[in-house]
């Protein structure tokens, strides 16, 4: 039998079909653009058309699971993404690909499970932490918990317990088992200001949004709108309109506010990332996913960004013993939700006999 997943971002979604009993042996996978779609059934139909083209040759009428890692609330029968307009069904899925077996999950979730399943080449050390167990602070010893952050269309936290190590070719049927997740509304947490230039960000996107989470920073639109505080304080006020996240990251080497603005970023991202090692405690680390940070490397391997990190007053020794690592592998939110697909499977493996 063979299985479906897909990481479905506010942006892009990436969908694997592979061998149930064989995980290493991906069959097809692709990745496509959401804004060239209406919804996500006719990508799906899309991907499995493709899946049976002349060149991949798949047997689309043996999935048995489908699997979606969806960026937004989850219920038991449908999803309502948060950056996008698309509402899916479960049953409509089932209905109109005859897949018996679809299930959802938070696309953090999927992240959190997939940090698990890396290699040592899909992630970038920023804070070492310690590996020795015996000299962690004694609310890290035996705890098993990593977390998944990431800043990209919006802002995602989850965290994972279990032992899942390895990659996704290697885990065992007990390893994928071993693995729970647990999504939250992280990245909706009250934005906490740091000096005054962050209390005037704050009163800046007050006057804009209300409320300020965390996420109307730390994400692609939040970034535009740190360019916008930096650009007023410097007294520019007719700057391009049509300002994205990833010009500013290009500008950022030959334009100070943008430069500025970046700087603003990771000292924020930082400073987040420590209040959830401190919320969090987690030994097994922080993994920071998101399409942001990877186009970000060189300053999110900065004094700026660890400094903050590290600056939790009395807590600043147990921060600095949580191992933080950057994901540069883009699939490991496929990964974890191919993971959750096989675990599906073997469970409904086991009612049948």
């Amino acid at each position: 039998m063979n299985i479906i997943a897909a990481d479905v971002g506010g942006t892009k979604t990436r969908l694997i079909c592979a061998d149930a009993h064989e995980p290493c042996h991906i069959l097809y996978e692709k990745r496509y653009l959401c804004g060239e779609f209406d919804g996500f059934e006719p990508m799906l139909q899309t991907f499995i058309q493709e899946c049976k083209s002349a060149a991949a040759m798949v047997d689309t009428s043996r999935v048995n699971v489908l699997t979606l890692a969806l960026p937004g609330l989850v219920s038991d029968s449908s999803a309502r993404l948060t950056n996008l307009p698309w509402i899916i069904e479960k049953q409509s899925l089932k209905d109109t690909f005859g897949i018996r077996n679809v299930f959802f999950m938070n696309d953090f979730q999927a992240s959190a499970i997939g940090t698990g399943l890396l290699l040592e080449k899909d992630r970038i050390v920023l804070n070492p932490g310690t590996s020795n167990p015996n000299k962690q602070p004694d609310g890290l010893k035996k705890n098993s918990i990593r977390v998944a952050v990431g800043a990209g269309t919006g802002l995602g936290v989850a965290w994972v317990e279990g032992d899942t190590e390895g990659n996704a070719e290697e885990a065992s049927e007990n390893d994928i088992e071993a693995a729970c997740a647990h999504d939250t509304e992280g990245g909706h947490i009250d934005f906490a200001p740091i000096g005054d230039i962050q209390i005037e960000l704050l009163l800046f996107l007050q006057q804009r949004f209300g409320h300020v989470s965390y996420e109307r920073i730390l994400s692609g639109d939040g970034l535009v709108s740190l360019y916008q505080f930096c650009a007023l304080k410097q007294g520019i006020t007719n700057h391009n309109d049509e300002i994205s996240a990833e010009w500013v990251n290009k500008q950022s080497e030959n334009d100070e506010v943008a430069d500025r603005a970046l700087s603003l970023f990771v000292q924020i991202y930082g400073a987040y990332i420590g209040n959830i090692a401190l919320l969090f405690k987690p030994y097994g680390g922080i993994f920071i996913t998101g399409g942001i940070a990877a186009k970000i490397v060189n300053k999110m391997q900065s004094k700026e960004f660890i400094s903050a990190y590290q600056s939790k007053g009395r807590m600043s020794a147990l921060v600095e013993q949580v191992a933080v690592y950057l994901v540069t592998n883009e699939r490991v939110g496929v990964l974890g939700a191919m993971s959750e697909a096989i675990k599906m499977h073997h469970k409904l493996q086991h009612k049948l006999q």
